[in-house]
């Protein structure tokens, strides 16, 4: 609330600059005094209800796996908008890989789809984030139950021709961001 006192021309003179802030009440009866109120949201993402994949003994490729998710996310353009980074702990360059208890790995593939289908619509390199996704849910924290997200992965025959029998394991780490 601005107060101008007794000058009409400072008011045509400091209009532009007006600059609103609390006022304090005045002596009687009732007081009123005003406050301004102001709260800025940041980007928030987050992404739950990830499970593990196992995909146990198998002679039959390709071999596939996948986890849905829940991603939340409160950006403003698109709505619900975000970016995925997956990062295999057994990388090699940007490649995924298992490995087993010795020395030997296995290159795999990995996909992110923005509905909860475990088709194969982004490819994913590790460490690198992908192109702006969308589907999140900007109203609700757990999906209103469902999911939204989709993280996937293949082994084809070729991969894994070669390969020492033993069990392989990789931990995958998906960073959702805002930006």
């Amino acid at each position: 609330m601005c107060v101008f006192h007794r000058v009409v021309f400072l008011l045509i003179s400091f209009l532009p600059s007006c600059v609103f802030a609390a006022s304090p009440g005045t002596l009687g009866t009732t007081s009123t005094g005003t406050i301004n109120i102001s709260i800025t949201i940041p980007s928030l993402v987050q992404i739950t209800t990830l499970t593990d994949i196992t995909l146990g003994s198998t002679s039959s490729f390709p071999a596939s796996g996948n986890t849905t998710a829940c991603i939340y996310s409160n950006v403003a353009s698109p709505l619900g908008s975000y970016y995925v980074t997956a990062s295999s702990v057994n990388t090699s360059g940007s490649d995924f890989r298992v490995k087993d208890s010795g020395t030997d790995y296995i290159i795999y593939s990995a996909y992110w789809n923005n509905t909860s289908s475990p088709s194969q619509t982004t490819t994913l390199t590790s460490g690198t984030k992908t192109a702006q996704q969308t589907g999140g849910s900007a109203v609700s924290l757990s999906c209103s139950g469902s999911s939204n997200a989709n993280f996937n992965i293949n082994f084809t025959a070729a991969q894994v021709q070669g390969a020492p029998a033993a069990s392989y394991s990789d931990v995958v780490t998906i960073v959702i961001s805002p930006t």
